[in-house]
């Protein structure tokens, strides 16, 4: 896998054969196009981060800052890893090993805080299982005015939820949008 576009693009993305399900390159370019208006100087949060590839993409397109939350630990090392190899400023980016649907300010750092973006692409069982959980701790994270995505199976449905703005399909994968209210 490669980044797909932006500063870094043709840049390999190291993925370990079992244990991640990655976005697809298809997806990723999905995203950044959704947040071209958006993402140039935005602080970016990827919730389940895996191997950060959307978060690079992030970066990659003008994000100023992204933090990364992965909780295995294989994963961990394999996106501090990537990050490493392809954005050599480390001071764009905050990584974090914990559990995305139990993340709190104070673990992720209030200096980072609030970002303009969070992004989410847990395994799609565990959306139907902790949704309240992971869009409590992105609306807790973002600003007001700020965008959430949500990568999910092409079976969910979230428009019922508050701040939902679309939700947009790419073969068996759903992209949902929501925005936080305005203060």
């Amino acid at each position: 896998m490669t980044v797909s576009s932006g500063i870094y693009k043709g840049r390999t993305i190291f993925v370990p054969k079992s244990g991640v399900k990655p976005t697809s390159d298809r997806v990723r370019q999905a995203v950044m196009n959704m947040l071209s208006g958006d993402i140039r100087g935005a602080k970016f949060l990827d919730l389940c981060a895996g191997t950060g590839a959307v978060a690079i993409e992030a970066l990659s397109h003008g994000a100023s800052f992204a933090c990364l939350v992965e909780s295995t630990e294989k994963l961990y090392r394999v996106l501090k890893k990537n990050l490493e190899d392809i954005v050599p400023d480390r001071s764009l980016y905050r990584t974090v090993r914990h559990n995305a649907f139990q993340l709190t300010r104070e673990i992720v750092g209030e200096d980072v805080l609030p970002f303009d973006i969070v992004f989410s692409d847990p395994f799609y069982d565990q959306i139907r299982l902790a949704m309240d959980d992971l869009y409590r701790v992105a609306m807790e994270m973002l600003r007001p005015g700020g965008i959430f995505m949500l990568e999910h199976g092409d079976k969910d449905d979230f428009s019922i939820w508050p701040g939902f703005v679309s939700a947009r399909f790419y073969g068996d994968t759903g992209i949902t949008v929501f925005r936080k209210a305005e203060a």
